[in-house]
């Protein structure tokens, strides 16, 4: 529970001097000799301000802010001043695990109360972006605090908000909240109870999961997505979904999609886009033919028609590996968004009943909105022709990443 009053001071102004914070709502002022003369003015949330150090906790504190009269020192009730922080947010982490979020079971209740504890005791935010965060957390878990609140106060701080990070970061520590208590998987005829659980994986990269819920002995994967960034998904991620069904893994092992994605993770990301095109074209390059042993030890004959028929490949005297590989890598990406490879319904079968998105966004007002995903709003995005497509992380000069699937 967040700290208030008396125990507030002890903790976070007791012997600090004065310190930078802010009004973290709209509050009433008080003359600054005469903390029972309530003056006819309001501060409004965000507003910057900076307290005054004392001896002893005073529940008006006293404050100086600048006005149009100069630097002004007032009074205003205590528990409306954010908590203290650093002056900037710098390259303070959003993620789940810079809250102390523990690789165990937490019920919504305890969920939130953690992250709200969490944001209380950091000093390595700002009172702005301490206050927002707090205000989200609350709001996104059905809580009392109204969108007005939050737009006021992200309006009068934004310069003091990582949006970037909020949207990437910040949505996945709040989702579960979101999902649970504003019951977002309602529309997929899908109910959380109030028994539903919280469960997150130390390691912030796990394949495939942000976190799960579990509720009545199910457990659902949730992926988060943030903004318009995209997640890119491994190969052998995909294929370790449709290999766990057998029914999925029947239906595609002899698809072309299959057997390249199935080349993608177990060769090189120098190999593994040559070998892959073998498949999808093997009039361009054979398969059987392939001999590499190095970067610079492979038979370049077997690349010559493809090399050829290649625009940027025909203009060089003799292409590097590198250079061949990266040609392959954009012919896949270029098959996959608009040509004969289709991953749309293979990453559909793969995710289904496993694994459900969950986007989060931030608008102009600085609340945020939900999207929720399934396999078949992927199915369905491909009957609209919006394909699911590879994405390279690699040049003519670098191969250090394999393809994924851009989702």
């Amino acid at each position: 529970m967040a700290s208030t009053g008396a125990t507030a001071w002890t903790k976070y102004f007791q012997g600090k001097g004065t310190l930078e914070t802010i009004v973290k709502k709209d509050s009433p002022v008080y003359d600054s000799q005469d903390p029972n003369k309530k003056l006819n003015i309001t501060l409004k949330s965000g507003t910057a301000v900076v307290y005054q150090a004392t001896k002893m906790y005073e529940s008006k504190a006293l404050v100086s802010l600048e006005t149009s009269k100069g630097n002004t020192q007032v009074r205003i009730p205590f528990d409306n001043l954010a908590k203290p922080g650093v002056k900037a947010s710098g390259a303070a982490s959003l993620k789940p695990q810079a809250f102390g979020i523990q690789e165990k079971k937490y019920s919504i209740a305890d969920y939130k109360k953690n992250i709200l504890d969490s944001i209380e005791s950091r000093q390595d935010l700002n009172p702005a972006l301490k206050t927002y965060l707090s205000l989200l957390v609350d709001y996104h878990s059905g809580g009392t605090t109204t969108t007005a609140q939050i737009s006021k106060l992200f309006t009068a701080s934004k310069q003091n908000i990582p949006i970037n990070d909020v949207n990437k970061d910040f949505g996945e520590v709040i989702g579960p909240l979101a999902c649970i208590k504003k019951q977002l998987f309602k529309t997929k005829k899908i109910l959380f109870s109030t028994a539903a659980q919280v469960w997150m994986p130390l390691r912030p990269n796990e394949p495939l999961m942000d976190y799960s819920i579990i509720d009545k002995d199910k457990s659902y994967i949730i992926s988060a997505k943030s903004g318009e960034t995209t997640n890119t998904v491994k190969p052998k991620d995909i294929l370790m979904l449709i290999d766990k069904n057998a029914v999925s893994k029947k239906k595609w092992q002899d698809s072309k999609e299959y057997k390249i994605l199935k080349v993608l993770d177990e060769e090189t990301a120098l190999v593994g886009p040559i070998k892959a095109v073998a498949i999808l074209n093997p009039d361009l390059i054979k398969l059987e033919d392939i001999q590499i042993t190095s970067k610079t030890q492979f038979d370049k004959q077997t690349f010559d028609k493809f090399s050829k028929e290649n625009v940027y490949l025909k203009s060089k005297v003799e292409p590097t590996l590198n250079e061949i590989m990266y040609e392959c890598e954009k012919l896949l990406q270029k098959e996959s968004r608009e040509g004969s490879l289709n991953y749309n319904t293979i990453f559909s079968d793969a995710i289904q009943n496993q694994v459900m998105y969950v986007k989060f966004e931030l608008d102009t007002t600085g609340v945020g909105s939900w999207q929720i995903i399934t396999s078949d709003d992927i199915k369905s995005s491909n009957e609209k022709q919006t394909r699911l497509s590879f994405r390279t992380k690699n040049g003519y000069t670098r191969a250090g990443d394999k393809l994924g699937i851009q989702v």
